[in-house]
């Protein structure tokens, strides 16, 4: 039997992304194709459409290097070996996974979300809507998927694909969903733009939490401000209480947004 690295060719949504060097391959979804003139066996079709490597460890290493080496022109199989220093197959296999995740257009060129992915303020936040934009059926099960336990991870992939716990894709799926997300710092969050709409409306747009917004990024910097608070409070001994007054309003989404923000950014 032939390693899993070696006979899948990565698959996404019943089409082949990448074609394996050997005569005779097996496709990440399970389906073999043989190329010595026997007819090939059907494909398994497996729901979801969730994007994989078998060897996630060269995604990690290409996510890695891409961080310190200059942006090119064109992410193409050259800049792959020439300047990150990836061969073979499985590195080639990184470039349909970073077009699905947005980070790449269909022609190959870097994106914004690939510079901002390269920055060390704007990482996090770069790989979690890199993991939005590859998985978005399993974000659609939970709102922060990036922040599960593991188990809970598993259980969702069976979930879409009906696959077993143990079955090589999906295990290859959850293994390469977890390289993205060891990008993002732990607790990190940021603020949907639907919840932002709602706290300004509730406020006029004024700053309430006194930590102001980034410019352009639509999300509230309040990781910085938040932490010199509590230095500053730490050293002096300082403490204050803080007075919410809740609009009237039965509808959860405006309280939950207001809550979520106050548990994220004050606590």
């Amino acid at each position: 039997m032939l390693s899993l690295q070696t006979v899948f060719d990565l698959k996404m949504g019943g089409e082949d992304m990448a074609e394996s060097s050997s005569p005779s391959a097996k496709s990440l979804d399970g389906g073999t194709k043989e190329q010595s003139g026997k007819s090939a066996s059907a494909p398994r079709k497996i729901p979801g459409n969730l994007p994989y490597l078998p060897a996630s460890g060269t995604l990690k290493k290409a996510l890695d290097r891409l961080i310190e080496a200059a942006r090119p022109p064109k992410f193409n199989p050259d800049f792959l070996e020439n300047v990150l220093k990836l061969k073979g197959g499985s590195a080639r296999n990184t470039i349909p996974i970073l077009k699905r995740m947005g980070l790449l257009t269909s022609e190959g060129v870097p994106t914004e979300l690939y510079a901002k992915f390269r920055t060390e303020s704007g990482r996090g936040e770069a790989a979690l809507q890199a993991l939005r934009n590859g998985f978005p059926e399993i974000f659609k099960r939970s709102e922060y998927a990036h922040a599960v336990e593991d188990n809970k991870l598993r259980d969702i992939v069976m979930e879409i694909t009906g696959l077993n716990a143990t079955d090589p894709v999906a295990q290859a799926i959850r293994n390469t969903f977890k390289v993205v997300k060891s990008f993002i710092p732990p607790g990190f969050e940021k603020v949907s733009g639907a919840e932002e709409e709602i706290i300004d409306e509730i406020t006029g747009g004024a700053d309430v939490l006194g930590v102001g917004k980034a410019a352009g990024t639509g999300s509230a910097t309040v990781s910085g401000a938040i932490a010199r608070d509590r230095t500053i409070r730490n050293e002096i001994g300082l403490t204050y209480n803080i007075n919410i007054v809740l609009p009237e309003t039965s509808d959860l989404k405006v309280l939950n947004a207001i809550f979520r923000s106050i548990k994220e950014n004050l606590m």
